[in-house]
C-alpha cells in the first residue's frame, strides 16, 4: 500500500538531504521511529506529530498527507470540480448586470447550504456555494444591510465544508475575508468569522498555526461572552470547543475547562440558527475527539459510550464520533472495534471518512500488519476508503 505519510516523509527527507537521525532530532524523537514510519510499520496519526514532521521537513502537512485526494465517489468529484468555482466566487467580477438580487431568496439558500454540510450533501454544496458567495457578496457590495450577514454565513460554511478535503489555502482565504466584512453584520457573524479563522489556523500545520487558533479563538469567545441569544451562544459555546482542542493538540492550556464552557452553554441554547448542531451531545462528542488528541486516545471509546446518541441530529456529527471513537480502539489495541467505528463513520458519511489522513493511516497499517489475512470487515474497509487491501507492501520510493 504506497499511500502513506511515511513514504513521503522518507522522500521529502532525501529531498532535503538529511539523515534519519537528522530527522529525528529536529522532531524529538529516535531515529528507529523515522525508521518505522517509512518503512510502513508505524502510522503517523497524531496532529502534532505530523505538524512536528512537517516543520522539520520544511514542507506542508498537505504535502505530507497527500491532500487533496484524488476523487473516488461522486461526493469527493462534486467538492473537487467546484473549487476552481469557489476561488472565482471570492474574486472575479460579475459579467454583466445578472438578475436582481433577491435577499428572502438569499437568506433561505443560505439555510440550505448549511443544512447541506452537516447532511454530508456534498452535491448539494457544489450546487449551492459558488453562486451563493458571488450573490452574498455583491448583496454586501452594494450596501443592503443583510448583506455582511448573508455573506458572512456563506463564507463560514465554505469554510467548513472545504478544510477537511484538504483546501487549506482556500478555507484560510474564505475565514479572512468573512472576517473583514463581519465587522459590518453583528457580534454573532464576528464570532463566526473568528471560529472560522480558528479553524482555518489549525489546520494549517504549523506549530505557529495552532498557538494562533487557539489565541483566536479564546479572544473572541472571551470578547462575545455567554449572554444573548441564541446565536451567540452557540458560537460562544463553539469557540470553546474549539480552545479545548486547540488546546489538547498543544499539550497546554486548560481543554476540560473549555469544554465545560461550552456545554453550560449548550444547556442554555434553545435553538440552532447557524445549523452547527451545538447541543449537549455534540459537546460531548467534541469531548471524544478532544481525548484522542490529547494524548489519551484510548479514553475516546468511553467518552463515546456516554453521548446520547438519539439526540445526534446531522450525518456530520455521527460520522466524527464513530471516526475518533475507532481511532481510540486503535490506539487501545483492539483493532475489531477500529475497523466496526470505521465502517459505521462511513456508513454515516463516505466522503468525510476518507477526507480524515488519521484514518488512511490506520487502516492502512492494519493492512499491512494483516499480510493478507486480514477480516473480510478490513478488506471492506479498506476498499471503501481507498487502500488496496491486496498490496500491504511499501513500494519502493
Amino acid at each position: 500500500m504506497a499511500d502513506y505519510i511515511g513514504l513521503r516523509v522518507a522522500r521529502w527527507r532525501d529531498v532535503a538531504g538529511m539523515t534519519q537521525q537528522q530527522l529525528a532530532d529536529r522532531v524529538g524523537v529516535t531515529a528507529s521511529y523515522i525508521s518505522m514510519i517509512e518503512s510502513g510499520r508505524r502510522p503517523v496519526t497524531k496532529r502534532s506529530r505530523l505538524i512536528a514532521l512537517a516543520s522539520a521537513l520544511g514542507v506542508s502537512v498537505t504535502d505530507l498527507t497527500g491532500q487533496p485526494h484524488a476523487p473516488r465517489s461522486e461526493d469527493d468529484l462534486a467538492i473537487y470540480t467546484t473549487v476552481p468555482a469557489l476561488r472565482g466566487a471570492l474574486d472575479d467580477d460579475p459579467e454583466g448586470p445578472g438578475r436582481p438580487l433577491d435577499p428572502a431568496g438569499l437568506r433561505a439558500s443560505v439555510d440550505q447550504a448549511m443544512a447541506a454540510r452537516m447532511a454530508c450533501d456534498y452535491k448539494a454544496l457544489a450546487r449551492l456555494l459558488p453562486d451563493l458567495v458571488a450573490a452574498t457578496r455583491q448583496l454586501a457590495d452594494s450596501g443592503h444591510p443583510e448583506g455582511p450577514r448573508l455573506f458572512v454565513r456563506a463564507a463560514v460554511t465554505t469554510v467548513l465544508a472545504i478544510k477537511p478535503f484538504g483546501y487549506i489555502d482556500l478555507a484560510a482565504r474564505y475565514a479572512e475575508r468573512a472576517e473583514l466584512v463581519a465587522a459590518l453584520a453583528g457580534p454573532a457573524e464576528v464570532a463566526a468569522a473568528a471560529f472560522a479563522a480558528a479553524q482555518s489556523a489549525l489546520s494549517s500545520g504549523t506549530h505557529g498555526g495552532r498557538r494562533r487558533s487557539l489565541a483566536v479563538a479564546t479572544r473572541a469567545a472571551e470578547r462575545l461572552g455567554d449572554t444573548g441569544d441564541d446565536a451567540a451562544l452557540t458560537w460562544y459555546g463553539m469557540l470553546h470547543l474549539h480552545s479545548a482542542m486547540s488546546a489538547a493538540s498543544l499539550g497546554t492550556g486548560d481543554p476540560d475547562g473549555h469544554l465545560a464552557e461550552a456545554e453550560n452553554a449548550a444547556r442554555r441554547a434553545g435553538s440552532d440558527p447557524w445549523r452547527m448542531e451545538f447541543t449537549p451531545a455534540n459537546c460531548g462528542i467534541w469531548r471524544v475527539g478532544v481525548a484522542v488528541e490529547n494524548g489519551t486516545p484510548e479514553r475516546a471509546p468511553e467518552r463515546a459510550r456516554r453521548v446520547d446518541r438519539s439526540q445526534i441530529r446531522s450525518a456530520n456529527r455521527r460520522c466524527r464520533l464513530h471516526l475518533d471513537a475507532g481511532r481510540g480502539w486503535y490506539a487501545a489495541g483492539d483493532q475489531d472495534r477500529a475497523i466496526l467505528a470505521f465502517l459505521e463513520a462511513d456508513n454515516a458519511s463516505p466522503a468525510e471518512l476518507r477526507s480524515r489522513p488519521s484514518v488512511r493511516e490506520i487502516v492502512g497499517q492494519m493492512v499491512r500488519d494483516a499480510r493478507r489475512r486480514g477480516t473480510p470487515e478490513l478488506r471492506d474497509l479498506a476498499t471503501r476508503i481507498g487502500v488496496d487491501p491486496l498490496d500491504p507492501e511499501p513500494h519502493a520510493i
